[in-house]
């Protein structure tokens, strides 16, 4: 094998698709990126690690076809290194890779393209959607995603076709959001199979993506399958965690509420921000409301200190409501909102509080928290949380 192209192509391929090596690989073999030179073209795939595999192709001079598999991050780390725009040889000769470029000549050891595995079959493609708005819905889908390694299905980001979108979902059991962004659809019926996938590298995936007017999605058909997406010349797949005992949520979402606040979204971060100041994150914030009147917010701490605020509202309907929550998960709601103001839905002191951007409809972010119970909900079903 023998190619040349530009430093600079090859240190932009490398970035996304050194992301499908394992961190902890099982054979020396899985360290390696594939890298195959033909028709005017290199190819490069990391697919040894079954969880994940990424595949892009970039322009090049091939004098040579080929195919070698390297080192995969030794060879991203060199690349990141190598003067930008100039121009690489690229030269596999017995048991070595060469990498030359002005005086500077680098060998790298191959490793064994016979055992690197091969990839599974991808999945049918669903449709397609607009790039900037997959980056950003995972982006504020995966605040919700659990940490828990004890509960895996709840670490990842589900996904499912509802008519013309494609909704997003994640939850940690304490808190939920919910997201559902428009897609061309290719296909009329959606797979049966239940899609999650784990939240914390789908974050990087979509964020690979973003700058795509377009992005292909293959939801998977059958367990065997994986999740897939592509833009020109990017593949990244993943493998789905097991659904099959992820919640519910229809179950837990409010389908009306009661109380309704819309306020400026700054003023209650700020609110919240001198309770979480005052007594720390999981110590609960009690948020009160009546009709026509201020959201009351109240926090204290086991010391003795406490805060008390009163924030005006744009509108402020429904029944009377106190309810105490977490200010942790309050505050990461508010902030992926970014909107000047923040709807606030209440049915109950012991249900959810929806948070949204007013005028939203239902496919657009939602964000809900559920409650916490104090002491004084055993003795009274009123909500008398102090």
């Amino acid at each position: 094998m023998k190619l040349t192209l530009s430093t600079e192509t090859l240190t932009q391929a490398l970035r996304p698709v050194v992301r499908g090596v394992p961190t902890r690989p099982d054979s020396p073999v899985a360290t390696g990126l594939r890298l195959t030179a033909t028709d005017g073209t290199l190819r490069l795939l990391a697919g040894a690690d079954p969880a994940t595999s990424v595949r892009t192709a970039v322009p090049a001079s091939v004098h040579e076809d080929g195919t070698a598999v390297l080192p995969g991050r030794t060879l991203h780390s060199l690349a990141r290194t190598f003067p930008a725009g100039a121009p690489l040889d690229l030269t596999v000769e017995g048991s070595l890779a060469h990498l030359q470029f002005g005086g500077t000549r680098i060998s790298l050891p191959l490793l064994d393209a016979d055992e690197y595995p091969q990839l599974p079959d991808l999945p049918r493609s669903v449709g397609t959607v607009e790039g900037r708005a997959l980056a950003a819905a995972v982006h504020h889908i995966a605040v919700a995603a659990g940490v828990d390694d004890t509960l895996p299905m709840l670490m990842g980001i589900r996904f499912e076709l509802v008519g013309n979108t494609l909704k997003l979902t994640a939850t940690d059991r304490y808190r939920l959001a919910v997201q559902a962004i428009p897609i061309q659809r290719t296909v009329r019926r959606a797979p049966s199979v239940p899609c999650v996938i784990p939240a914390k590298i789908l974050r990087a995936t979509a964020a690979d993506f973003r700058r795509a007017q377009t992005v292909t999605v293959g939801l998977p058909a059958s367990e065997a399958q994986q999740f897939s997406l592509s833009a020109e010349d990017l593949t990244v797949t993943h493998r789905p965690l097991d659904a099959r005992h992820y919640p519910d949520i229809s179950k837990v979402v409010p389908t009306s509420s009661g109380t309704q606040v819309v306020l400026e979204r700054a003023a209650l971060i700020e609110a919240l921000t001198r309770a979480v100041a005052l007594a720390g994150e999981y110590v609960p914030v009690n948020l009160a409301v009546q009709p026509g009147g201020p959201l009351v917010v109240t926090g204290g701490s086991c010391y003795g200190g406490s805060t008390r605020e009163e924030l005006g509202t744009r509108s402020s309907k429904g029944a009377p409501l106190r309810a105490a929550f977490n200010p942790g998960f309050l505050l990461a709601g508010l902030r992926i909102l970014k909107s000047r103001t923040v709807q606030l839905d209440l049915t109950t002191a012991q249900r959810p509080v929806v948070l949204q951007t007013p005028g939203v409809d239902r496919a657009g972010l939602r964000y809900l928290v559920m409650p916490v119970r104090m002491a004084s909900d055993a003795v009274s079903d009123g909500p008398t949380a102090n």
